[in-house]
């Protein structure tokens, strides 16, 4: 069972809010370099990239959690200095994989584009912002410790760079920086005590059953768990089953093997080997079989709207 900290998670949720923040803001500020260069697209594209910049840290929770585990590690590493650890950079790799304006997306970083570039200037100077730090001393360290440029790369990036600092020189983004009420976040509630509770180590890569087996699939989102459905008999795909971290089950078998079974059996087994002490499923109104396949395995209606009956099963030994 994962070990969650949620005074880590607060503290790395606060963190890239303050930080897509400062990026925000200093993408206007090169925007408006680049219009006054004829570079409107350009500009354009670059409030685009701002406007969504790092969104993948609160989009994917493994990625989250992963960064969350050295928020502690942040003073220490706004030294232009730093090198990462093995630790942090295992942490940080997945931020990596799924951000262009990081050198380490790329197999070689010549290979960022402009645009690229332009996020990436914004992306380094809102951190000097950040933690007062010199941002062309911090690219030249850089570049030696990870970056690695050719000389057009590099001498574009610092021209951005350049820009950035001389047009930022009397906007210290205190405003930004100190807006602890407005961004302040307590991740402690009941929802992440079901995240602390929710156990991987029981679902097994394959589930097996008299005319079924479900596959175990990766999931981006390491708080939930799903399987493909597949025929013993030829392999043929039928359907999905997947469970959140909240006991939310979703499932379809698909429409040529509907209603001979294999739903019951399916889920069947799945409940079986599930850790969650209480389980749910919305089901259509007019979806009988479904309907009545929850039924036998003894949930229980407890909200009914326009369209839908969301069931609730409580596990035997659960009293809560």
């Amino acid at each position: 069972m994962r070990q969650i900290d949620t005074d880590k998670l607060s503290r790395e949720m606060n963190d890239a809010l303050i930080h897509r923040a400062c990026v925000m803001r200093s993408g206007q500020y090169l925007a408006r370099y680049l219009i006054h260069r004829n570079r409107s697209v350009d500009a354009i594209r670059l409030i685009g990239r701002c406007s969504v910049h790092d969104i993948s840290k609160i989009q994917n929770t493994e990625e989250f959690m992963s960064l969350a585990s050295i928020v502690d590690d942040i003073d220490s590493m706004q030294n232009i200095n730093h090198v990462l650890s093995e630790e942090q950079t295992n942490a940080i790799k997945l931020h990596w994989s799924r951000n262009s304006h990081h050198p380490e997306y790329y197999d070689n970083a010549n290979d960022m584009s402009d645009l690229d570039l332009l996020e990436m200037a914004c992306d380094c100077h809102s951190r000097s912002k950040q933690f007062k730090t010199d941002l062309l001393e911090y690219i030249n360290v850089q570049q030696e410790l990870r970056f690695h440029f050719d000389s057009e790369h590099l001498s574009r990036l610092k021209a951005y760079c350049k820009a950035l600092v001389e047009l930022t020189k009397d906007d210290d983004y205190a405003d930004v920086l100190s807006g602890d009420k407005m961004l302040g976040f307590d991740l402690k509630d009941s929802t992440m005590k079901k995240l602390e509770q929710f156990d991987e180590e029981c679902y097994v890569d394959y589930l097996k059953t008299e005319h079924l087996y479900l596959k175990k699939q990766g999931t981006p989102d390491f708080a939930s768990i799903a399987y493909t459905i597949y025929l013993k008999d030829d392999n043929t795909e039928i359907g999905y089953i997947s469970l959140k971290f909240n006991g939310f089950i979703e499932y379809k078998i698909y429409k040529n093997y509907q209603d001979q079974g294999y739903e019951l059996e399916a889920l069947t087994k799945f409940i079986e080997i599930t850790s969650v002490a209480e389980l749910f499923v919305v089901i259509k109104k007019d979806v009988e079989e479904s309907r009545k396949v929850a039924e036998e395995l003894g949930f229980q209606p407890i909200q009914v709207t326009e369209n839908t009956v969301t069931y609730r099963l409580k596990r035997k030994g659960n009293n809560s």
